[in-house]
């Protein structure tokens, strides 16, 4: 690490007043901070890795009085020593670097740990395996559950818990009109497998055991009703009132519920009509031709969907648990049992590589219709899925999927904002009539938002092109919807939201780089005080300018947006 890196560091938990998930400060001037220098090395190994600061105090994170940085340095490495197994004190022993760096005219220690890359969990020996490893959440160092505990000790090996046969399971427990559906597809596709009368092609692709039991694979693929030897094993979309889950312990208040049973195939076609039914739809204009698009496309939760099902975790510690579709004003979430296998981070979702968990279920959801009339699949598995979610969600104006991954869970993040939302789709309507493109749409949604747009910044959010959308931001200019600020930068304009004269003359007197208050406003446009608030709330709400604080403040003021 760079001392300017340390520096501009400080400088943010400084600001903060407290470590963070990324870095940790310990004083080292007790027994207890040096025990706990052990537990933050596990947290880390198990996360996202970090870096520990030793010689500092908080919150001030200053040097600690009699701080001895080479005496620390040495103890640390010895700690850290995979050739003496007897002075070691955490197992497996992640990457690491130690350094000393200055803080003010002071030596620190500053050690950099590294995710894990094998099997782990790294854990503090003392304490053994289950007490002793833990998780970084926050600023905090937490202990593991038994579960995540399992997920680390597995999470580099090559899964087959698909392939895994289910006792008192056999042919007539599969769908038999969805099972003579993929045999029809295969045949059709003059696939090599050995469509006899014993049905050996069945057993050719894993779906039943030489003992004649269905894999689990078969059955979630294939099953009539899995759900009678796996209760838990189903999808389960609720639609919240709010922004977020009801508290633990209140009662729980959902606007719609459905339990997404039977094969994965079947859940998942529930599911999306399920989340159809609570999400809205828009007309879009493009060229000539109209359509109704759903507020998150169905594309896009298709994949998600089939993300879940074929890489959840199917391992017997979490077949207790199922998929849950959280529907909430603003957002859908998805998520699904087991953490990233292998060497997959949120940083490398979208490369196209795929480590599947489930390498039996999914090869044959590359089989199954995805009902008995359609020929169509649940997943291609080519690696593409998540980036047919970011393209997808870019091209109707909307944020690109956020994933949040925990060591046992994973949850994709899919907004809702965008212009199929009324208010947004309102907004945009009265500057640019019923008719526009996503691309517009997303130009003036970007402009109040952000501030200002450009033709970068089109093509981030819809994959437009750039030539294209320069041509498409110049006639928004012209039709004065936008005005070019600066080369190749545009804002706001007012002259598209049909303001009132009174609301024209405040809007021209609010400044782009002064501050002003209701009152400075009112002295300006020599108009009443009264009509003046009245007409700033209205070009706050429409976006032409913006309030520094709250309503019931005496601080606010307004500045153009």
């Amino acid at each position: 690490m760079k001392q300017s890196e340390l520096d501009s560091h400080l400088a943010r938990l400084r600001t903060l007043g407290r470590d963070d998930a990324l870095i940790e400060i310990k004083a080292w001037a007790h027994k207890s901070e040096s025990k706990s220098f052990w537990e933050t090395v596990s947290a880390f190994a198990n996360s996202n890795g970090g870096i520990i600061v030793l010689g500092l105090e908080e919150p001030s994170f200053t040097p600690a009085p009699g701080f001895n940085a080479k005496d620390v340095e040495d103890r640390i490495r010895s700690g850290l020593n995979t050739s003496d197994q007897h002075a070691i004190r955490v197992e497996p022993v992640p990457d690491y670097s130690v350094e000393l760096l200055k803080v003010d005219t002071q030596l620190c220690v500053v050690v950099t740990i590294s995710p894990l890359t094998v099997n782990g969990p790294c854990f503090v020996k003392s304490k053994g395996v289950s007490n002793g490893s833990f998780k970084r959440v926050g600023d905090a160092d937490q202990r593991l559950s038994a579960l995540e505990v399992y997920e680390l000790q597995h999470r580099f090996d090559k899964h087959a818990s698909d392939r895994e046969h289910v006792p008192g399971t056999d042919i007539n427990d599969l769908d038999t009109s969805l099972t003579k559906a993929m045999e029809s597809r295969l045949k059709r596709q003059h696939s090599r497998l050995d469509f006899d009368e014993t049905n050996k092609w069945i057993k050719q692709k894993s779906i039943v055991t030489q003992d004649g039991e269905l894999t689990l694979a078969g059955l979630m693929a294939l099953g009539e009703y899995p759900q009678q030897f796996f209760p838990q094993l189903f999808i389960d979309v609720a639609v919240h009132p709010g922004k977020e889950k009801a508290p633990a312990g209140e009662n729980t208040r959902f606007v719609d519920r459905v339990l997404c049973e039977s094969n994965v195939a079947t859940q998942v076609l529930d599911a999306i009509a399920a989340i159809r039914r609570n999400l809205r739809t828009r007309r879009v204009i493009e060229g000539s031709l109209g359509k109704d698009v759903l507020e998150i496309p169905e594309t896009v939760l298709r994949e998600a969907l089939a993300n879940a099902v074929m890489h959840r975790d199917y391992s017997a510690p979490f077949r207790d648990q199922n998929i849950s579709v959280d529907i909430f004003l603003d957002r859908v979430e998805i998520s699904s049992p087991g953490g990233l296998p292998g060497g997959k981070t949120t940083e490398n979702l979208d490369d196209g590589q795929q480590i599947p968990r489930n390498s039996t279920l999914a090869r044959l959801l590359q089989d199954v219709p995805l009902s008995h009339e359609y020929d169509g699949v649940l997943a291609e598995s080519n690696g593409g899925g998540i980036l047919t979610m970011i393209n997808t969600m870019k091209s109707v104006g909307l944020p690109r999927p956020t994933f949040k991954v925990d060591i046992a869970r994973v949850t994709v993040i899919l907004q809702r904002f965008g212009l199929a939302d009324g208010e947004v789709a309102s907004w945009v309507k009265e500057r640019l009539g019923d008719e526009f493109s996503i691309a517009e749409g997303a130009a003036l949604v970007l402009a109040k938002d952000l501030g200002a747009v450009t033709a970068k910044d089109l093509k981030r959010q819809t994959g437009g092109d750039s030539g294209e959308l320069q041509i498409m931001l110049d006639k928004l200019a012209q039709q004065g919807s936008l005005i070019e600020s600066s080369q190749g930068v545009y804002t706001l304009s007012s002259a598209g939201a049909q303001l009132t004269p009174a609301q024209q003359d405040v809007f021209d007197a609010v400044s782009n780089t002064e501050e002003l208050s209701a009152q400075q406003v009112s002295d300006l446009t020599d108009r009443p005080i009264s009509t003046v608030r009245a007409a700033l709330r209205h070009l706050v709400e429409i976006g032409l300018i913006t309030a520094t604080a709250p309503p019931s403040s005496r601080k606010r003021a307004y500045r153009r947006t």
